[in-house]
């Protein structure tokens, strides 16, 4: 078979695969939401993507090289939008709770 069909089948779906992390990056950038993306998964991902790094230096199959490395740098700015992002809650939430309690404590020494 010709090499250059399957090279510009990975090429074509490496680009459609890397498209897809676009517009969740462009989201959680924008609007600093991070609430629905599962750290977990992502994680998982990340991992998968250094695996598939690797499996493309081995083999050196270009597609699999360029797509995986670039897919891994998407994912990691998704992971750090996402501990950014529960940092940030996590902070938000205990002023929140902290005002709560001020604000018990002051209607307490009123009664």
């Amino acid at each position: 078979m010709d090499p250059v069909l399957p090279t510009m089948v990975g090429l074509a779906a490496g680009c459609l695969g890397i498209y897809g992390f676009v517009p969740q990056i462009s989201k959680c950038w924008r609007t600093g939401e991070t609430a629905a993306i599962s750290l977990r998964m992502f994680a998982v991902r990340a991992f998968g993507g250094v695996l598939w790094t690797i499996y493309g230096f081995a083999v050196w199959s270009l597609p699999v090289l360029i797509f995986s490395a670039l897919g891994l740098v998407l994912i990691s700015i998704i992971l750090v939008l996402k501990i950014r992002g529960s940092r940030a809650e996590a902070t938000c939430e205990a002023s929140v709770r902290e005002g709560a309690r001020k604000l018990i404590e002051a209607s307490g020494q009123r009664a």
